[in-house]
């Protein structure tokens, strides 16, 4: 299973899946707006991707163990 990060969550997915992502995101373009604060007016920007995206291979002992756990209770 592969583990690929976006922004501050993880995701799991089988390695098929994962190329089919990475691929995906390979012909995506970034959007970004920003907020100037003279004026109150937001500017608009779409330009080429230059971030990678984190991923990595979990075993699948370690798979079928967590998805055993299921969600982590939050704690107090």
């Amino acid at each position: 299973m592969i583990v690929v990060t976006m922004g501050y969550s993880d995701y799991v997915m089988s390695a098929k899946d994962a190329f089919t992502l990475s691929e995906i995101l390979s012909r995506a373009e970034r959007y970004e707006n920003k907020y100037r604060g003279s004026g109150n007016e937001n500017t608009f920007h779409v330009y080429e991707n230059d971030k990678p995206f984190p991923m990595h291979i979990i075993a699948d002992d370690i798979y079928r163990m967590a998805k055993l756990a299921g969600k982590p209770t939050k704690e107090n």
